[in-house]
C-alpha cells in the first residue's frame, strides 16, 4: 500500500506542476509616445515541434500621462528556422519585420519576410507587405523557395527600408505583396534591399528591390 500512495501522489504532482513556458531566444523593443512594444522570437520546449520558433508582440504602458492602451500579446507566426526580427517607430507609426519559414509537410517550406504597419493601440495590421527568397532559373521559367534573412528595418521620412542576407542557393527577392512584375532580377551578390515609399500613406505601392 506504500508504493501505491507514493506512485499516486507522485502523478498528482506530476498533473499539478505548471507547464514550461517557451523561451525567449531574442527580443527587441520601442518605446513610442509613453507606451512600449516588443516583438520576441520564441522556442518551444518540445524537441519534436515541426515549427519549434514562433513570434510574438507584445504592448505594455510606460507613461500612463500619455499612454491610454489595453496591454496586450498577439501571437504572429510559427516558423521552422529561427526568425530574425526589428521594429521601428517614428512621428508616421510604428512598423514591425520578420523574416521566418512556412512548414510543409511534403514540400519545401517557403521562406518569407513580413513587414507590419501597426495600429498601436490593438496591435492589429493596418497594412502588410510581403517579400520572398527564392532560387530563380537562368531563364526565370521555374524556381524553388530558398532561405533569406531580415538585418535591419529603417524608417525614413515618407519611406520604409528593409535589409537582409540572400543564403543558400538564393538568388532573388520576390514581393508577394503587392505583387511586382515576373520574373525578378537576378541577385548581384548576397545581400539586398527592399524600399517602400509611402509605406504609411493611403496607397501601397510595389517595392524597389535590390541586390548588391
Amino acid at each position: 500500500m506504500r508504493m501505491v500512495g507514493t506512485i499516486a501522489v507522485g502523478i498528482v504532482a506530476l498533473l499539478a506542476a505548471p507547464a514550461q513556458a517557451d523561451s525567449v531566444i531574442s527580443s527587441k523593443q520601442v518605446s513610442w509616445q509613453g507606451c512600449a512594444y516588443t516583438i520576441k522570437v520564441l522556442r518551444e520546449d518540445d524537441p519534436y515541434a515541426d515549427t519549434p520558433y514562433s513570434v510574438s508582440l507584445q504592448s505594455a504602458v510606460v507613461s500612463p500621462d500619455t499612454c491610454s492602451l489595453t496591454p496586450r500579446i498577439v501571437d504572429l507566426v510559427d516558423s521552422v528556422s529561427e526568425p530574425r526580427i526589428a521594429i521601428a517607430a517614428s512621428a508616421e507609426g510604428l512598423a514591425i519585420a520578420y523574416s521566418y519559414e512556412v512548414y510543409e509537410r511534403f514540400s519545401f517550406g517557403s521562406h518569407l519576410l513580413r513587414i507590419h504597419h501597426l495600429n498601436p493601440s490593438t496591435l492589429g495590421s493596418v497594412r502588410v507587405a510581403e517579400l520572398e527568397g527564392i532560387a530563380l532559373s537562368t531563364t526565370g521559367g521555374w524556381w524553388n523557395p530558398s532561405p533569406f534573412s531580415l538585418s535591419q528595418l529603417t524608417l525614413y521620412p515618407g519611406s520604409l527600408e528593409v535589409h537582409g542576407y540572400l543564403e543558400g542557393g538564393t538568388n532573388a527577392i520576390k514581393s508577394n505583396s503587392p505583387s511586382t512584375s515576373w520574373p525578378p532580377p537576378i541577385a548581384q551578390g548576397n545581400r539586398f534591399a527592399a524600399i517602400y515609399s509611402d509605406f504609411f500613406g493611403a496607397t501601397q505601392q510595389p517595392p524597389q528591390i535590390v541586390t548588391y
